[in-house]
């Protein structure tokens, strides 16, 4: 049994409660069996220093937690307090973290957020700024809490968890590894090229949008994916007038065009590709508009992931304005989504 004042009590005060088990997506933990089975290996250390594994065996190599993380106090936000932060500091303002591991991530992640799992915080704990304000998530919110308690002790002063994690989350989820699309970026570094880069993604998409548009029959729908080529091409003017103010003189979109990367949409996903997938499929205008919906929402994830790497201000400006766009696009989408016309049927 184990004995004493202060934390300690706290623990063995634990054992007389259930709430002494503590609950994740993948496991459920002994938090006293598991300080337990490790005080064999820190004895000598403070009780409040000694340390157990998730797992609850450290041969398993799992994040190693004090037993005074438990009991850290950590601030956390509601997926609208999220939102306001973010869109107080900017995406370039403000980290938020993916706590869940890569699988998860891959599944289904809120655009821009950064992968870090808990099983390897630490050892990645380097790669991230003091200085910037920190909001951790998982899939409904213990091992983010973890995270940001673990974040703490190291210390990080403005780190938040998200209550409900992405569960709660109300908004559309990208999909892909941390590192879809962003294999664009390879040779490409200055202002320049990832205007071009931009540009070309926002062509093709608007190319997507075209063909979508003669696969249909239904004349409502041929006006939706209208107003989606002009919104692509409102994109392309953004950054022609960008690339312009770089260079110190009027570009053309011919110009541009010369060096453009050919055949993908935004979020960095062949055109030929998904143009294949739904004529194979017998794809309804709603089965459409939700491949629309993940298209832009992974534009505006790897949109995000370039503007953390971006100095030049008039760079960073034009990334701003059409992560601002997506984020209307999606909302757009949805409308549509919810309208009667979701099971017409395209044109193969």
């Amino acid at each position: 049994m184990i004995r004493g004042t202060g934390l300690c009590g706290k623990i063995t005060a634990l054992l007389k409660d259930k709430s002494r088990i503590l609950f994740t997506e993948n496991k459920v933990i002994d938090v006293v069996a598991a300080f337990a089975y490790n005080t064999a290996f820190n004895l000598k250390a403070p009780c409040s220093e000694r340390t157990f594994y998730t797992g609850g065996y450290p041969e398993r190599g799992k994040i190693q937690l004090r037993i005074s993380d438990l009991f850290t106090r950590v601030n956390k936000l509601s997926v609208d307090e999220t939102n306001k932060l973010l869109d107080k500091k900017g995406h370039d303002g403000a980290i938020l973290l993916d706590v869940r591991e890569p699988a998860e991530y891959e599944e289904g992640h809120i655009p821009g957020a950064q992968l870090m799992p808990l099983s390897s915080l630490l050892d990645n704990i380097n790669k991230l700024s003091l200085s910037k304000p920190i909001v951790t998530y998982c899939t409904r919110g213990p091992r983010s809490k973890s995270a940001a308690a673990l974040l703490k002790r190291q210390g990080f002063e403005n780190i938040y968890y998200m209550e409900g994690g992405i569960d709660a989350w109300n908004g559309l989820a990208a999909s892909g590894r941390f590192e879809t699309g962003l294999f664009l970026l390879e040779g490409r570094k200055t202002p320049e090229e990832l205007i071009i880069l931009a540009w070309s993604l926002e062509e093709g998409t608007g190319m997507f949008y075209s063909q979508m548009k003669n696969l249909s029959d239904d004349e409502e729908a041929k006006q939706i994916f209208e107003l989606l080529i002009n919104a692509e091409q409102g994109h392309k003017s953004k950054l022609l007038e960008a690339y312009s103010q770089i260079k110190g003189r009027e570009i053309t979109d011919e110009t541009i065009q010369q060096e453009a990367l050919k055949g993908y949409i935004e979020g960095g996903i062949s055109i030929e590709e998904v143009v294949d997938l739904i004529r194979k499929g017998d794809s309804k205008l709603q089965d459409v508009l939700e491949i629309c919906m993940q298209i832009e929402a992974n534009s505006l994830d790897l949109y995000i992931k370039i503007l953390r790497d971006v100095d030049n201000k008039i760079t960073k400006k034009a990334f701003n304005i059409l992560i601002k766009d997506e984020k209307a696009h999606l909302a757009r989408l949805g409308t549509l989504l919810g309208s009667n016309k979701q099971k017409i049927r395209m044109n193969k």
